[in-house]
């Protein structure tokens, strides 16, 4: 299930997306500057930014893993990157880390399971419950995959100094932190 439609976009397309990310940026940097009436337009249009990133992004390595042919998406990745970790993880607890809908997840850690990436096994303290584990194949995609990603994000964050990153992390994470305060 190699994306197609991502090999059309060309040069052209490239050219137009910088163009358009420098207009946002500019016009980010711009609204910052102005009167607090026209703020909330300027958080609009930072969210709208971050968005964009984000898309580009997972579409980079998206299309990373097509060439690659890996027949992954994004949301799959992310399944197998959480799931590598040491302790077995529940599918609820997983739904939560994806921000998933509970129905939505099944049907990813369906296909996954189906492809022989990952096993449901019975939680050995809750015969009620499963864990979700990697086979050693989903271990070994998911170590290819992660340098697919880490090689993306290098190509991504080129244009930037490792104290840009720096701060951007720390404002980003910020955020984070106040959208979860907002929460409660």
């Amino acid at each position: 299930m190699l994306d197609r439609h991502r090999a059309a976009r060309g040069a052209h397309g490239a050219c137009r997306n910088n163009c358009l990310d420098n207009y946002f940026f500019g016009y980010i940097i711009r609204g910052m500057n102005q009167s607090a009436a026209a703020s909330s337009e300027s958080s609009f249009q930072l969210c709208r930014l971050i968005g964009r990133v984000r898309a580009g992004f997972v579409e980079a390595v998206e299309s990373e893993m097509d060439r690659q042919g890996v027949d992954l998406n994004f949301s799959q990745f992310l399944a197998l990157k959480l799931l590598g970790h040491e302790t077995p993880m529940t599918p609820v607890e997983l739904a939560r880390a994806l921000h998933y809908n509970p129905g939505a997840l099944t049907r990813l850690l369906d296909k996954l399971e189906q492809r022989g990436y990952l096993r449901r096994v019975p939680d050995p303290d809750d015969r009620r419950a499963l864990r979700l584990e990697l086979t050693a194949q989903g271990r070994a995609l998911r170590k290819r995959v992660i340098g697919y990603c880490d090689a993306v994000a290098g190509r991504t964050f080129a244009c930037t100094t490792a104290r840009e990153r720096e701060q951007l992390h720390g404002v980003l994470s910020r955020v984070v932190e106040g959208m979860r305060a907002d929460r409660k």
